[in-house]
């Protein structure tokens, strides 16, 4: 995989023990009063928000669902894997969002493809009593894809938890967590100072690559194409396997069982 920058959401580099529980009690405060502040109208009178639903879901047909025309997230092939995995794994633990007519998805078009893809017929879907083109829809289309981006990430944390579960020799390593060997050394690469982390070779020695072992730049293959229908055909001609894709940037190795995984990149 090709050295993408790590960019998912805002990220705090806050160890878990400088966390005091003073600092957590005025965040909550706060918060408290951001939510007191929404719920007041204009002339500082209590607004009549309503009390928020627990809806109910209910098992509809993935052939009778469709993506909603303004969904804006593309689902890479790489995602749809790790979604996939842990499917399998531990099940489907995510409800679909659709509109009112039943078909039309607003949240959860990830989870629709990885679960067609996984082989189900059927998925558990919540309905919302608006159609698709509402503003209370589109919202929901926004929301969904963007309101996680508001959380932070503590790294160190994050890099020792993936290091952890790499190292278990769970069924998959890394696969149904959104990353692999590579992403989790350039993680460690951008996120830990030089005093912890030198260079490439110490990050892939961290995260338990050998092939970084012997130190040393191994050679590549960046190869631009004009259309992304160029770069598709050019993959299905070749036959080649893709161990990422990354929006516009797909990257391999060769050969393909090397831990090295920056050896060929399509662009």
């Amino acid at each position: 995989m090709g050295e993408s920058s790590v960019s998912r959401t805002k990220r705090s580099k806050t160890k878990p023990q400088e966390r005091s529980t003073v600092g957590q009690s005025k965040q909550e405060d706060q918060v408290q009063t951001d939510l007191e502040a929404v719920a007041t109208n204009s002339e500082g009178l209590p607004s009549s928000t309503p009390e928020p639903q627990v809806l109910e879901p209910e098992y509809v047909l993935l052939s009778d669902l469709v993506a909603h025309p303004r969904n804006y997230r593309e689902h890479p092939p790489d995602q749809i894997l790790h979604l996939v995995q842990s499917m399998r794994e531990h099940g489907v633990y995510r409800n679909v969002v659709i509109a009112r007519d039943g078909h039309t998805i607003l949240a959860g078009h990830g989870v629709t493809l990885a679960a067609r893809q996984a082989g189900l017929e059927k998925i558990l879907a919540v309905k919302l009593n608006c159609d698709p083109d509402e503003p209370l829809a589109l919202k929901l289309v926004a929301g969904d894809n963007e309101i996680a981006h508001l959380g932070e990430i503590n790294d160190r944390t994050l890099t020792e938890l993936l290091r952890e579960i790499k190292d278990s020799g769970v069924d998959g390593g890394l696969l149904g967590t959104g990353f692999d060997e590579a992403m989790l050394m350039n993680l460690l690469m951008v996120t830990r100072p030089a005093s912890e982390i030198l260079d490439h070779g110490e990050a892939a020695e961290w995260v338990g690559m050998p092939e970084y072992e012997e130190g040393g730049v191994h050679p590549q293959l960046i190869i631009t194409f004009g259309t992304v229908e160029d770069r598709d055909r050019f993959v299905t001609q070749t036959e080649i396997k893709v161990a990422d894709a990354q929006g516009s940037t797909w990257s391999t190795r060769w050969p393909f069982d090397r831990a090295d995984q920056n050896s060929v990149r399509f662009e």
